[in-house]
């Protein structure tokens, strides 16, 4: 296998070590890299990918923080795990997790449309009322998982337009996209999490009962200047996701 090999969407750029994790993964949970089994040495393992070690040492350890790995001393790098609990897969400590999340996930676009943002709304966004926004809207699911693990909202600048103009479906970061096409930087992301009761809109739209309780994930995509790009909304029922973070002592 050479890094042509490699699955990758042209247009998404998805840093290579994720792809590399990401085959990786598929192999172990189609049993290729059997539970127990020893990975290669990386530098073998890197000339059967096509990449540099390096990129192999970032890959494991992708797969070792979920789970699916672990290194032994002097023994080498095992398989653990033939899939890992996918609640735990969203850490969000860096721009990279955030990719990851993406490329581990699909968001299908069921809604999308130019919405005039106003009240609570052009509130809650931070733009002033009356502005047109681009919105899209629809279920994310976990590559290979049939029930959808969150429901995504996402309100962009009119200069994504292009962007995404012809997206029926994502596998990759839409802010990524959209600093490729544009040339814009995300200088900042806001992020906010709060519990709530889910809308029975999206109750019904991931078929779950009235009244579910859940977690809103809001962030706000900054360029420079505070000129906001993205402003996105992650709605997960609470059997469907987990936040976790590890807080280190200095």
């Amino acid at each position: 296998m050479t890094e042509q090999d490699i699955d990758q969407d042209p247009g998404t750029s998805t840093p290579l070590y994720l792809q590399v994790a990401h085959r990786l993964e598929r192999q172990i949970v189609s049993g290729e890299r059997a539970v127990g089994s020893l990975l290669p040495p990386e530098a073998e393992l890197a000339v059967q990918l096509g990449v540099s070690r390096h990129t192999v040492r970032q890959a494991i350890a992708q797969l070792r923080k979920r789970g699916m790995l672990a290194a032994r001393k002097g023994v080498g790098t095992r398989v653990e795990a033939a899939k890992p609990d996918w609640r735990d897969r969203f850490r969000n400590d860096s721009r990279d997790d955030l990719f990851e999340f993406a490329s581990q996930s699909e968001f299908f676009i069921q809604q999308k449309e130019r919405r005039e943002v106003r009240g609570k709304t052009a509130a809650e966004i931070g733009c002033r009322p009356g502005k047109r926004l681009i919105y899209m809207a629809g279920p994310r699911h976990f590559i290979g998982e049939p029930t959808p693990f969150c429901w995504n909202e996402v309100y962009l600048d009119p200069i994504a337009q292009e962007v995404v103009a012809e997206m029926t479906e994502l596998r990759s970061s839409l802010f990524q996209l959209i600093e490729q096409r544009t040339g814009e930087r995300i200088e900042e992301i806001q992020q906010e999490i709060r519990a709530v009761q889910i809308s029975p809109e999206v109750c019904h739209a991931m078929n779950r009962p009235e009244g579910t309780i859940g977690l809103r994930i809001t962030r706000r995509y900054l360029a420079s200047g505070g000129r906001l790009l993205e402003y996105a909304i992650q709605t997960s029922p609470d059997d469907a996701f987990a936040y976790r973070t590890n807080l280190s002592a200095e």
